[in-house]
């Protein structure tokens, strides 16, 4: 292994760190906190209107109200998001390769 493919794995890792550590504060801690655009709203006597239907009113799923399931839905989704980047970025890669194997 060489030592930039040592340093990518620890870049990676702190990310996934930091992405655990933002799920949980968003799960455990922001979640009760008001949402000051909702009060000011109603405070200047504004009324909401959909054109759509929402997906997950009020941001909840039916069953899934456990502060620690939302919590392990939020990594999975992290982890998700992380998978389908790291392989449009090897798509894209082996993309450049094959174009500048084609040019020669």
């Amino acid at each position: 292994m060489s030592r930039n493919d040592h340093s990518n794995k620890k870049v990676l890792l702190a990310g996934v760190i930091l992405a655990a550590v933002l799920v949980a504060l968003g799960t455990f801690v922001f979640s009760e906190s008001i949402e000051t655009l909702d009060v000011k709203a109603e405070e200047l006597g504004f009324e909401g209107f959909s054109l759509l239907p929402a997906p997950f009113p009020e941001y909840t799923m039916p069953g899934f109200e456990d502060p620690l399931v939302n919590y392990l839905l939020g990594v999975f989704s992290v982890l998700i998001v992380l998978v389908a980047t790291f392989a449009i970025g090897k798509l894209l890669s082996s993309s450049h390769k094959l174009k500048g194997v084609s040019s020669s």
